[in-house]
């Protein structure tokens, strides 16, 4: 095993994602393997449950919080990896699971799910940071979240396009700009970004064309994460306000003038 994976940089990472080492708790209400997400009756039997787990109004709500979760269990700490440590962490899809815990298990109380990993691998960065990271994004994306995220949208239906500005919304804000970080952390941290945003191609994506340059905006010669988002994740639906990046709250505001 890499030394990486007992020190407490990861161990603050996994923390800070709610990650669960190992296998997935017996008495969970709900278990199922990321690797069965690829495959579409499974993933419509699952966001089928969910949907009534998380009492959401219909499949495309389900489909796309679970890839919001998914952002944040799964994508971010990968990300954070890579860039704030410069390791190549592999979550293997069927050693990966989706669990829900009991209510009363978890201090959180939430219905969405956790995520809990077994063997885990890691790689250190060495040679060519772009080809290392091509390297790092094409299994991160092309090889696992690309395929389940084209499967959500199949089966909720629903817009790539929302599944992916819900997975940008977790990765963004891992590279706001940071007034503790040396101007040399500063510099890497913004090339990570903008390979990620912009100069990746499409094919490390398993797409046409990279899916996540829509989502940015260029200040001051800066790639950042747009202030607003593009698309609507339905969040709204789900507890009765938009978010505060919905770009329906200026079209709310425009009807209640008229």
């Amino acid at each position: 095993m890499n030394s990486y994976l007992s020190t407490d940089l990861w161990k603050e990472t996994v923390e800070d994602h709610s990650i669960w080492l190992g296998e997935p708790p017996e008495h969970s209400v709900r278990i199922i393997a990321l690797r069965e997400l690829h495959n579409e009756e499974a993933c419509r039997e699952y966001i089928s449950w969910f949907q009534n787990y998380i009492d959401a109004p219909d499949m495309k709500v389900a489909a796309s919080m679970l890839a919001k979760r998914l952002g944040y269990l799964w994508t971010a700490p990968l990300v954070t990896a890579m860039t704030y440590h410069h390791q190549h962490v592999t979550f293997q899809l069927e050693d990966s699971y989706l669990y829900h815990p009991k209510l009363a298990d978890h201090e959180d109380g939430t219905r969405f799910p956790f995520l809990a990993v077994n063997r885990l691998r890691a790689e250190a960065w060495t040679g060519d940071r772009e080809v290392w990271c091509e390297k790092v994004v094409h299994e991160m994306f092309a090889v696992q979240l690309t395929p389940l995220l084209q499967t959500l949208a199949t089966v909720a239906p629903l817009s790539m396009s929302i599944l992916w500005e819900n997975i940008m919304v977790r990765i963004g804000r891992l590279y706001m700009p940071d007034e503790d970080e040396t101007e040399q952390e500063s510099e890497h941290i913004q090339s990570d970004f903008a390979y990620l945003t912009q100069a990746a191609s499409g094919q490390v994506f398993g797409v046409r064309k990279n899916p996540l340059t829509r989502f940015t905006d260029c200040k001051d010669n800066v790639y950042v994460a747009k202030s607003e988002r593009i698309t609507c994740c339905f969040y709204y639906q789900m507890s009765g306000e938009y978010c505060l990046k919905c770009p329906k709250i200026d079209n709310e505001k425009e009807s209640q003038l008229k």
